[in-house]
């Protein structure tokens, strides 16, 4: 599981997707233990660009209320 790390009010938080939630049987006020990994094991940042079909998607889900905006991008 890729998980986000935020710094939020000066203090580092772990953002969980929720499908990582659900496979972590977590609810709201769960305690969580965090262990560090072997160093043989790396983390790198993983970037994910929308597909054409999911951009799409999201343009035409917000375009009634974005549709002013957009039209002024457009020209």
């Amino acid at each position: 599981m890729v998980m986000r790390v935020q710094q939020i009010e000066g203090e580092y938080r772990v953002v969980l997707t929720p499908e990582a939630i659900a496979a972590l049987n977590l609810k709201d006020g769960a305690e969580v233990e965090v262990l560090p990994v072997p160093k043989a094991v790396t983390a790198s940042p993983v970037i994910r660009y929308a597909t054409n079909e999911e951009a799409l998607e999201i343009y035409r889900s917000t375009l009634p209320q974005f549709r002013a905006a957009y039209e002024e991008l457009a020209k």
